[in-house]
């Protein structure tokens, strides 16, 4: 079974936010992580929340710690961030 990670944050413009998201797709592959699924909260419009599914635990970890995601949450203007490692029981 798979290893998931549940992501949210408030982000300053959903949309904005949305085409840089799109945009690092390549790069989130690159580090073991897959894209399933995008939602924005209808009650807090700019608030997103993504799952992924990873396919390697190690490069996902040094992804989600690196100082390169950490300019593309600046990027994105993304603020209060939660990463929640998920594994299967």
């Amino acid at each position: 079974m798979a290893t998931h990670v549940l992501w949210q944050a408030d982000v300053a413009d959903f949309d904005a936010w949305l085409k840089v998201f799109r945009e690092d797709q390549a790069m989130r592959k690159s580090a073991g992580i897959r894209d399933l699924h995008v939602w924005r909260d209808p009650d807090q419009r700019d608030h997103a929340v993504a799952l992924f599914e990873i396919t390697n635990l190690d490069k996902a970890r040094a992804f989600f710690d690196s100082e390169e995601l950490a300019m593309h949450h600046e990027r994105g203007g993304i603020a209060h961030i939660t990463v929640k490692l998920l594994t299967p029981v």
